[in-house]
């Protein structure tokens, strides 16, 4: 999970130095659980259509390591204006 909060921490950072809203990652949800991932995680903005109750960032894992569940997945992290 730190991973995870890492890679929307450096996203809101490098939106948050653009000027604007100032946003706070939250944790993630705890009881998520994903395969480790092989390449670099990527975040951006969760798109609004999705009506998610919060702004969130979506932390996407293109490829994660081989198993039979899920070959790639997105965590929602939840953001908060400071």
């Amino acid at each position: 999970m730190f991973e995870i909060r890492e890679a929307a921490r450096l996203f809101v950072a490098r939106e948050n130095a653009k000027g604007g809203l100032q946003w706070q990652v939250l944790d993630p949800n705890p009881k998520i659980l994903v395969p480790r991932c092989d390449v670099p995680l990527k975040a951006e903005w969760t798109p609004k259509n999705l009506g998610r109750s919060m702004r969130s960032v979506t932390v996407v894992c293109g490829k994660a390591r081989p198993n039979d569940v899920m070959p790639r997945w997105n965590v929602y992290v939840s953001v908060r204006k400071i």
